[in-house]
């Protein structure tokens, strides 16, 4: 897979569930808990049962939401975990 591939797919991710509210271009603490779930549990690994501090880490402009950008510290933080 190239690094191309692999950015897209993070991309499509992240589209597939910011898309379930009216603001389709980042991911609410609900949509994020819900990307967790579904994405992270097939891992062996609920990463959602941190929510408030991942939250935390994430939403550098604290707005509440999650956009591409700080979505991409999410990955940056899981790729060194491995």
């Amino acid at each position: 897979m190239s690094l191309t591939d692999a950015v897209r797919i993070v991309s499509e991710v992240f589209k597939k569930y910011a898309s379930e509210d009216q603001q389709k271009d980042t991911l609410s603490p609900d949509e994020l808990k819900k990307l967790l779930k579904a994405e992270c549990s097939k891992k062996g690994t609920d990463c959602s049962s941190k929510l408030s501090e991942v939250m935390k880490r994430l939403d550098n402009n604290k707005d509440g939401q999650i956009d591409i950008v700080e979505f991409g510290t999410l990955i940056g933080m899981m790729a060194k975990r491995m």
